[in-house]
C-alpha cells in the first residue's frame, strides 16, 4: 500500500516500532510485527495524508 500510495517513503526500525517518513510527515507508532491491525494502518494514513489512496487500496479501511 505504501508503495502505491506513497512512493518513496522510508520505513526504519526503531527500538519498539517501525518508522514511516513520507514528505514531511512522519508516523513514529507502527508496530514492528507482521500482523498489523486497521486502527494502526487508519491512523498512519491520516497522519502521512494518503487516507483516500489507502481506502482503496485497503477494504474495509
Amino acid at each position: 500500500m505504501l508503495k502505491v500510495c506513497a512512493p518513496g517513503a522510508t520505513v526504519r526500525l526503531a527500538t519498539h516500532s517501525r518508522v514511516i517518513q513520507y514528505k514531511d510527515k512522519t508516523y513514529r507508532s507502527l508496530p514492528k510485527f507482521d500482523r498489523i491491525e486497521l486502527g494502526h494502518i487508519r491512523k498512519m494514513s491520516r497522519v502521512l495524508e494518503i487516507l483516500e489512496c489507502a481506502k482503496r487500496q485497503i477494504p474495509g479501511l
